[in-house]
């Protein structure tokens, strides 16, 4: 009888060893793709998980034990890219041949991509850069990390990268932490072209509010065949020289607005359309409007003049950049997560790359008789609101894509 009871004990520890090795094998097919994958081997190592869920809950224990872990997996992910989605700065992971595996909403939103479009690809591609000049490479590459690391590209900022390693010690994964300055250095531009704004402003305004009621005074005393000189250069010249002023007056200033709920398909519908009527026939004009109707009730908080304004300044940019008879214009909207998207695009020449970068900085601008001061104005009205725009382009014309966050 004891020797029965002995036998029956060994037999169950030989079959609860079994399963055990069966699970561990189960774990590790489970984790060779997943971006846990040295947390969760370092679980199955202990066997704490397998003891306590599959063997001591009995109301577990009607669920296969790779079942359990998946469902453990599933939960944990679903929790830690919950955490990473509220962080400000840029998370993202790329495994050992550069191949992006994780990035975090704040990636999504400032690479305009969709959540999952790049999780597969190379780091590379998002970025758009050399490989030497990519820190996440240059971690993987030598083992060494960046620890507060300044960024001096385009995208200005601090990085911070770590290494993940398996269980052998070889690297698995690295991480990029990446705080985004861009936000912070044009601040610290616009405040310091405010300063020089007010200068600009007392020095110069003035004199030429003088010189103007004065040319008009000798206008009227003025030979007929230099009346026209006056019409056609003198005032206009001095009358742009104060519009450039008064643009970059509005840039560099926090002017008082007053926000107010509106449904932007109903902006382009019933207001818009009517103010560029006469201009589209003028130019030979093209726009088409493609409002999606998931915004049907749905508005966005905004100064409707400042709102113009900003569409104005977009109108006016396609027309200088107009190659053919006819000026082709879309005009997109759509929702996604609360966050309302307007494109505007044009068939224009296009922005050279190299000048991509720069086309919302005060007073740049690639045209002889520019003040390089719409774009700057343009994004300066949508920031004030709490928004985002961004270019791209190429030779069949450029696009604009604004975001809005919902009232």
């Amino acid at each position: 009888m004891v020797n029965e009871t002995v036998q029956e004990l060994k037999n169950k520890i030989i079959e609860l060893e079994e399963k055990v090795k069966s699970y561990e094998s189960i774990l590790n097919t489970i984790t060779s793709g997943s971006i846990f994958s040295n947390e969760t081997r370092e679980l199955s190592n202990s066997n704490h998980l397998t003891r306590n869920t599959s063997y001591n809950n009995s109301k577990n224990e009607t669920l296969p034990l790779h079942t359990k872990f998946t469902n453990f997996l599933s939960n944990s992910k679903r929790t830690l890219q919950s955490i990473y989605d509220a962080f400000s700065h840029h998370i993202l992971f790329i495994d050992k041949n550069g191949i992006i595996t994780l990035y975090n909403q704040q990636v999504a939103i400032d690479f305009r991509i969709t959540k999952y479009e790049f999780i597969g690809r190379h780091i590379r591609d998002l970025l758009k850069i050399e490989d030497k000049e990519i820190c996440l490479l240059q971690t993987l590459y030598s083992g060494e990390e960046f620890y507060n690391k300044e960024i001096l590209n385009i995208n200005y900022g601090i990085i911070n990268t770590r290494i993940i390693r398996d269980l052998n010690g070889e690297i698995s994964r690295v991480i990029g932490v990446f705080h985004n300055l861009n936000d912070e250095r044009e601040s610290e531009k616009l405040a310091m072209s405010g300063r020089i704004a007010a200068g600009i402003a007392h020095e110069v305004r003035n004199p030429l509010t003088t010189v103007r009621g004065y040319l008009q005074f000798l206008q009227e005393e003025a030979p007929p065949q230099y009346k026209q000189l006056f019409n056609d250069l003198l005032i206009p010249e001095l009358d742009r020289a104060n519009a450039i002023i008064t643009d970059f007056l509005s840039i560099t200033k926090n002017a008082n607005y007053k926000p107010e709920p509106i449904n932007i398909n109903d902006f382009f519908s019933n207001h818009l359309k009517q103010l560029f009527f006469s201009e589209t026939v003028l130019n030979n004009v093209k726009i088409e409007y493609y409002l999606s109707s998931e915004l049907i009730g749905t508005h966005i908080f905004f100064d409707k003049n400042q709102l113009v304004q900003v569409f104005l300044n977009l109108f006016h940019n396609a027309l200088d950049a107009k190659k053919e008879e006819l000026l082709s214009i879309n005009i997109t909207t759509f929702i996604d997560k609360d966050i309302v998207y307007i494109t505007f695009r044009d068939n224009g020449t296009g922005i050279p790359p190299a000048d991509l970068p720069y086309i919302f900085d005060p007073f740049f601008s690639t045209k002889d008789d520019g003040t390089g001061l719409g774009l700057s104005l343009t994004k300066k009205l949508i920031q004030n609101h709490n928004g985002t725009i961004s270019a791209i382009s190429g030779m069949n014309g450029t696009t604009f894509t604004i975001a809005l966050p919902v009232k």
